[in-house]
């Protein structure tokens, strides 16, 4: 009798267990990386709860304020994880306490937080160069589309903010809507 075919049996367990092994591994390890990028494209959307963020003496005529709240639907392990940012500004003095803007932190490139400077009333995303405007539309760099928007209101002496859900930043330009002469910001080829 001949030695060879138990030996071949036994490096094919072997190298059987060793993908397997192998596999698990990175099974393991690749599990919380694709949880964490391909979770957000599919939470509920939505708006959360309003909430408060200060008085009205926290937030000066013309000044731009870093206010802190809870993002809507997170998982309730996520801790601090939950906190989110945005930028307040009142901006006049109309009726029920002034007109007022928040845009999430978010820059809608990749995601980085942006910078609101005092001066010239710019967003800069300090990641990649993007830079938006007082309104919070993107007016320069890789971002292609504004920040987004959050509700604000006054009750009493109180100012709410009412979030949405974490916005996704994109790499592809939106589709706008059909309006008549050149769009500015797209390309010669892609405007209608």
């Amino acid at each position: 009798m001949s030695d060879a075919p138990p030996e071949v049996a036994r490096r094919r367990i072997l190298s059987a267990a060793a993908l397997g092994a192998g596999g698990l591994a990175a099974l393991g390890a690749g599990y919380p990386v694709a949880r964490a990028i391909l979770d957000p494209a599919f939470q509920a959307g939505g708006r959360g709860d309003w909430q408060a963020v200060g008085t009205l003496g926290d937030f000066p005529l013309g000044r731009t304020v870093l206010v802190t709240f809870t993002r809507p639907r997170t998982q309730s392990y996520a801790g601090a994880v939950k906190k989110d940012t945005a930028w307040v500004t009142r901006r006049g003095a109309g009726g029920q306490g002034g007109d007022w803007l928040a845009l999430h932190n978010t820059c809608m490139h990749l995601g980085c937080p942006v910078q609101h400077q005092r001066g010239s009333g710019l967003y800069f995303c300090p990641c990649h160069g993007g830079v938006y405007d007082a309104e919070g539309v993107n007016v320069a760099g890789p971002p292609r589309i504004p920040l987004q928007r959050l509700g604000m209101r006054l009750r009493g002496e109180v100012v709410e903010l009412r979030p949405a859900a974490q916005p996704l930043p994109t790499l592809v330009l939106p589709r706008l809507p059909e309006q008549s002469g050149p769009q500015p910001g797209l390309p010669a080829e892609e405007r209608p």
